[in-house]
């Protein structure tokens, strides 16, 4: 972990320092009264301020946590301007006298206590009030029967968008017919350690759940990396990695490889709902691969991505035929359509022409009406934009509108259409209203029942 700590090199910052850099952290003491362009220029993820040491101004650390998102810890006596201020803000208090030993037996836990109240000011600030985003968790999918559609960029982006609305998320890229690219989406760099199931397969089967409430032990290894946020959202995101390496698919060993990856999948989606986060699967569209097929068949809610061309209607219409003959019309009601990148077509007409289709291989009239969503075509090249790796994930299309990004004009239909889809799970994300401009208009489009 990368600290920077205000205060004197002699003093308690050095001090702290020193514990910390015999624990492995990068920890950076800065005396003085620092220009503000250095400390962000450090990127910290953790900023200790020792009140009676430093000589930097409240109002300019607040600038480098707006542009930096690092966690911070006081250490400060009560009394201090830093003591009131980091009681207001909820940040965690440090005694002086022992601020060093502190840290370095509880920095885990100081950091996420400092993350925890940092989020909900973020989310008191997005909705204009006290509230908390409560959701039960579930897991959400995203496939199709064919490749191109637009599967793992909406996965990225809808986790994107739920997670920076306060929903805690989870992401599993269960792709098996090519290298997934959800580590891309999120901009995981060669810096960050990426968990993949495929590789925790390679190694072994995973833990066997315990009985009755399921309880992970010591034994359980750490497979997810925590997605850092950016810049003016603060979110709980964390992502595992599906097939890293090609070469993981092919050979005659693959097959064996993917079931145990998909054992994994639903052994991590298992844990994740025990910690409370909402799971959101990119499931692919390879339906002889055993880990996309699990992610298939574990999603409370599949959207299956089609595109609005013959092609995809008639891709989307074979799914959708092959699933009622196989679980009945009660299988619809776990199942959306998502008629992506649409130009100019009626919502009404693409619902018409895909329930045709269906009926047509079905030869017999469906007993109820498909629920179906459209989402724009995108005005501005982001999968352009996303290729260059310095951009970082607000780039993503859905957070654009939310943090008044580059893009926040040409992406805002998108980003409510976006919304609107999933605001059917989660009521509260409708009525969220960041302090920023809020997008209007864009493309509203009823559900068909």
């Amino acid at each position: 972990m990368k600290v920077v700590v205000l205060g004197n090199l002699t003093g308690i910052a050095g001090s702290i320092a020193n514990r910390l850099a015999a624990l492995g952290h990068e920890a950076i003491p800065l005396p003085g009264q620092q220009p503000p362009e250095i400390l962000i220029g450090f990127h910290p993820e953790l900023l200790v301020v020792v009140a009676s040491e430093t000589g930097m101004e409240i109002m300019t650390v607040e600038r480098v946590l707006k542009d930096t998102g690092a966690a911070v810890v006081a250490v400060a006596s009560a009394g201090d301007p830093w003591f009131a201020w980091a009681e207001a803000q909820k940040f965690p208090i440090l005694s002086p006298e022992r601020a060093a030993e502190e840290l370095a037996s509880r920095l885990s836990q100081l950091v996420e206590q400092a993350r925890a109240g940092d989020r909900a000011r973020y989310l008191q600030q997005l909705y204009r009030g006290p509230v908390i985003v409560g959701t039960a968790p579930r897991v959400i999918g995203f496939g199709g029967p064919k490749g191109g559609t637009g599967k793992s960029s909406l996965a990225a982006n809808a986790a994107a968008l739920l997670a920076a609305l306060g929903v805690p998320i989870w992401v599993f890229d269960a792709e098996s017919d090519t290298r997934g690219n959800m580590v891309d989406f999120f901009r995981l760099g060669e810096e960050s350690t990426v968990y993949s199931v495929v590789d925790l397969a390679a190694a072994g089967p995973p833990p066997a759940a315990s009985p009755g409430i399921f309880q992970p032990g010591a034994h359980v290894p750490t497979f997810w990396t925590s997605v850092p946020s950016p810049k003016g959202v603060r979110w709980d995101l964390r992502l595992t990695a599906g097939v890293l390496v090609v070469d993981q698919i092919l050979g005659e060993r693959s097959g064996p490889l993917m079931a145990r990856a998909a054992d994994w999948l639903e052994f991590g989606v298992r844990r994740a709902a025990s910690e409370g986060y909402t799971v959101i699967l990119d499931s692919g569209n390879n339906l002889l691969s055993p880990l996309s097929l699990r992610a298939l068949n574990i999603a409370d809610v599949l959207f299956i991505v089609l595109e609005p061309e013959d092609t995809g209607l008639i891709a989307g219409a074979s799914w959708l035929a092959a699933v009622y003959r196989m679980a009945g019309p009660a299988a619809f009601e776990r199942i959306r359509v998502v008629f992506n990148k649409v130009r100019a077509e009626s919502g009404d007409l693409l619902v018409s022409r895909l329930r045709d289709h269906v009926e047509a291989i079905l030869r017999q009239r469906l007993p109820r009406a498909l629920p179906v969503r459209v989402l724009p075509l995108l005005d501005v090249d982001v999968a352009r934009a996303q290729a260059n790796l310095r951009l970082g994930v607000e780039f993503l299309a859905a957070l654009q509108a939310l943090t008044q990004g580059r893009y926040a004009a040409e992406t805002a239909s998108f980003a409510e259409a976006l919304r609107g889809m999933l605001a059917e799970f989660f009521p509260a994300i409708a009525q969220a209203a960041s302090s920023r401009s809020e997008p209007r208009g864009g493309l509203r489009l009823p559900w068909r029942r």
